[in-house]
């Protein structure tokens, strides 16, 4: 006994696509209710180079243009790999009232990145870590 059941397509697809349009919509409007608005962080945008240092006081500000730097370390004595990727986000801090230094700072922004470039790319991962912070 087998009992087959006909399905007349062109009737049950509309109804389908409309059910898939009514969810949307009702989605929409309980979002737009709702009043949050994922996201809206994405929109703001980071704060300018130079910018107040917290705890430093109002006579130092720090210039962080640089943005991040990517360069390729040395490698270790003895080893055969390829040296580490660094990367680093430098920052220089200066006087709040030197505007000519900071007006230097800007003028001579990728003369600067070149260097720290230089100073990190003749350095294996090993000597940096030895040297520490200081």
């Amino acid at each position: 006994m087998s009992l087959k059941i006909k399905v007349d397509w062109n009737k049950l697809l509309p109804l389908l696509a409309a059910g898939v349009a009514a969810l949307i919509v009702l989605g929409t409007i309980i979002a737009l209710i709702a009043g949050k608005r994922p996201g809206i962080a994405y929109r703001k945008s980071d704060p300018s180079g130079a910018e107040q240092i917290k705890g430093a006081g109002q006579e130092q500000m720090q210039f962080k243009e640089f943005g991040t730097l990517r360069t390729r370390l040395l490698a270790n004595e003895g080893s055969k790999e390829a040296g580490s990727v660094l990367l680093v986000t430098p920052w220089l801090s200066y006087q709040n009232d030197d505007s000519a230094f900071y007006e230097e700072l800007v003028s001579k922004k990728n003369l600067f990145a070149s260097y720290m470039l230089e100073f990190f790319s003749t350095k294996s991962n090993n000597q940096l870590l030895s040297t520490g912070e200081k």
